[in-house]
């Protein structure tokens, strides 16, 4: 699948520069700093830059240092270079493309003929207009987190899900209600397989039995939710005959399988569930200045808080309490102990705080998750969305609304007022019939926003129609979108959480499609991370290869047959390494990450050039490299620091060992805001240029807005970094 922030692109700028241009199939990426553009002797270094706001993430102001030479001959001379943007952001690639509608550049203590050469220079090498590109890391180093709009807070169930607990090897099978079957061949009965399950699981209508595809080898029973599971022995003649397609292509190249004699504990839920799976007796890790203790032979966010004598278990972004690891459990996300709050910044525990009510790393998920993705399209050139329906549409009125849903139909789908209206990968469509023809929506009914934060269809309220023009339509979408949402807690959480029994049963009507995402908070170990700016799914081996219940097989009206997730979704599947399953948008991602194709971000580390106070950017550890320490996994430096007095400022060293506020060759540089230019030296010294050289000087103050903001971040008083780009 492209990239659609290269179309963005491509939109834009033919409009407001038609002799940039991006490549299609690669969007452009941050350079690193500071930038160096010559050409004929002249000279121009743009050193990184700083930013003052980011109105409605629309419109970013920024200052940056400049260096500038005339001629081969000519001195350097420093200025200011102070740029209104409109923004585009890549949140997938986290890069932030920046078009100059506003460009002063400031030279202080020259004449006026000299400042106009220099700026002739700069016009020159950097053209008015001419669009830059920065980190999307970078930019959000700078924001204060409580004044930037942010994704509204919606009531959620926080109840437990089911949760099982083994030491030894187990697995979870989930059925979306009742075990559903439907023949592989069509109308031929003797070999079924269950369509609203995790795992790939057929019937033998002969043998009247079960058998389940483990990795390599199968498992059999009689009772599909009883049990109990053994090896299978001799396969059914039917599963050597499957069709020749891809959609059993996974399963053939099992067929007959590895026969095994250490089996694993196999549980069965009829819902979404959980399973914490330890590697023998649990074993414990204490963290340093709190009372609690990690479970670390597992790969479940689990805790023993020692005073307690109670465990702690996260998932999905909601915390629950036993006593035991085998339950009962009960919610914990309002009344969590203080040491989850202290748990220091470079222990491997450390990501949970994203989820800690009141931590400086929860608001940070709430302002990345609010910053919204954006989707040009053109009305000569439009998407196009095909809706399909299993017989006639069939709408049902969402409850508390006056909207109706289409609940035979895998689109979102929606009757308002005599029209229809469908929300598709980030788009709006409407149409006087619910079959189309289907045109781009410029005006979305109120009442659509209206639907409540308990029906599956609630994530469409995230995606709006942010401007028209003649030609074009804007619409943007938040990570709601992508099923995480804000709860009134203050922490972001995947999906609305459980839902009643019945309403699983009753899931889209039978079997024809997805279960409804709002079930998908749990089932698959949802775990939210900095390190990739998103939840995605812990949960591999255990939980299945689809992905949770009923993720694995989706029906199509319009062709009228059924397919598996590996053939549905691409051939690697979510299981395999790296990989993630959205059910709310039914897109996967690379990099464990779960989100739309549109993406999420992740935040940089910071540093503070007033202080000059730092830290080692990050705290997540793990198979993919650690943040935490000075080098990350690109092999690029990483410094930073939330700083408690001061205004937090991006810094670090890119691929190219450069960096514009982090040391390297050409010191520490960075531009004032009363228009001179500050660096600070190997030994701590700081000096400025006012245009007419370096010279010391005291540390420079911040203004007042500076310290308003730094009251702001010091109520967090928490210094942290992130994973660098």
């Amino acid at each position: 699948m492209k990239n659609p922030f290269s179309k963005i692109l491509t939109v834009i700028l033919m409009v407001s520069a038609s002799s940039f241009a991006y490549s299609a199939e690669s969007p452009p990426e941050d350079p690193g700093w500071p930038r160096l553009i010559e050409e004929n002797g002249k000279e121009l270094i743009i050193y990184q830059p700083q930013v003052d706001y980011w109105t409605d993430y629309r419109i970013l102001h920024l200052r940056c240092a400049i260096a500038v030479k005339t001629g081969k001959s000519a001195k350097e001379k420093f200025g200011v270079a102070e740029i209104e943007a409109e923004t585009v952001v890549d949140q997938g690639n986290r890069v932030v493309a920046l078009l100059p509608k506003l460009r002063i550049l400031r030279f202080p203590n020259t004449s006026d003929s000299e400042a106009n050469s220099l700026r002739r220079t700069v016009d020159e090498l950097y053209p008015k207009g001419r669009p830059l590109t920065v980190s999307l890391d970078r930019i959000l180093a700078y924001l204060d987190v409580e004044k930037q709009p942010q994704q509204h807070a919606v009531d959620l169930n926080l109840d437990p899900p089911r949760i099982f607990f083994s030491t030894r090897p187990a697995i979870l099978v989930m059925f979306m209600g009742e075990p559903q079957l439907q023949p592989v061949v069509k109308d031929q009965n003797e070999l079924m397989f269950a369509v609203n399950t995790n795992w790939d699981i057929f019937f033998d209508a002969v043998s009247q039995r079960y058998y389940l595809l483990n990795g390599d080898n199968w498992l059999m029973t009689a009772d599909a939710l009883k049990g109990p599971w053994t090896s299978a022995g001799t396969l059914p003649k039917g599963l050597s005959l499957l069709p020749a397609d891809e959609n059993w292509a996974d399963v053939r190249a099992h067929v007959p399988g590895t026969r095994v004699s250490d089996l694993p504990a196999v549980f069965v839920s009829t819902e979404p569930a959980e399973l914490i799976l330890t590697q023998g007796k649990p074993t414990f890790s204490p963290i340093l200045g709190t009372k609690l203790m990690r479970v670390v032979n597992t790969d479940t966010s689990v805790f023993l808080h020692s005073a307690e004598k109670k465990y702690y278990l996260l998932i999905a972004g909601r915390w629950f309490r036993a006593a035991g690891l085998k339950g009962p459990w009960s919610a914990a996300s309002k009344d969590l102990p203080d040491d989850f709050i202290r748990i220091p910044g470079h222990d491997p525990a450390a990501f949970v705080k994203a989820s800690v009510p009141g931590t400086t790393e929860a608001k940070d998920a709430v302002l990345l998750a609010s910053i919204p993705a954006k989707t040009v399209t053109t009305t000569a050139d439009p998407p196009v969305v095909q809706v399909s329906y299993d017989g006639q549409p069939n709408f049902q009125v969402i409850e508390t609304t006056t909207v109706q849903y289409a609940i035979n139909s895998p689109k979102s789908v929606f009757l308002v007022n005599g029209s229809y209206y469908c929300c598709n990968n980030g788009v709006w469509f409407e149409s006087r019939n619910a079959t189309g023809p289907w045109t781009l929506c410029t005006s979305v009914p109120s009442a659509i926003y209206t639907i409540p934060p308990s029906h599956p269809m609630h994530n469409v309220t995230y995606v709006i129609v942010q401007s028209t023009t003649p030609t074009t339509v804007v619409y943007t979408q938040t990570a709601g979108y992508s099923g995480e949402y804000v709860a009134a807690t203050g922490v972001l959480m995947f999906g609305a959480g459980m839902v009643a029994g019945a309403t699983i049963a009753d899931s889209h009507h039978h079997s024809y499609y997805p279960p409804y995402p709002v079930h998908y908070s749990y089932g698959w170990g949802a775990r939210y991370d900095y390190h990739n700016g998103g939840y995605y799914r812990a949960g591999h081996a255990a939980y299945g290869p689809h992905a949770g219940g009923g993720a694995g097989v989706a029906y199509n009206p319009r062709t009228g047959t059924y397919s598996r997730g590996a053939y549905a979704y691409g051939p690697s599947g979510s299981a395999s390494a790296g990989r993630a399953y959205n059910p709310y948008t039914g897109t996967r991602a690379g990099a464990a990450r779960v989100d739309t194709a549109y993406g999420s971000a992740g935040r940089a580390a910071a540093y503070n050039p007033v202080t000059g106070n730092a830290a080692r950017g990050g705290y997540r550890t793990g198979d993919r490299g650690s943040a935490a320490a000075v080098q990350t996994n690109r092999g690029t430096g990483a410094a930073g620091v939330r700083a408690d007095s001061g205004a937090g400022v991006g810094a670090w060293d890119t691929r190219y060992s450069q960096g514009a506020v982090a040391k390297d060759k050409q010191g520490n540089v960075y531009a004032g805001k009363d228009g001179n230019v500050y660096r600070k030296d190997n030994s701590g010294n700081w000096s400025s240029n006012s245009g007419s050289g370096w010279q010391s000087t005291s540390r420079p103050q911040p203004t007042r807005e500076l310290n308003a903001q730094a009251g702001a971040r010091a109520r967090g008083n928490q210094m942290h970094g992130r994973r660098v780009r």
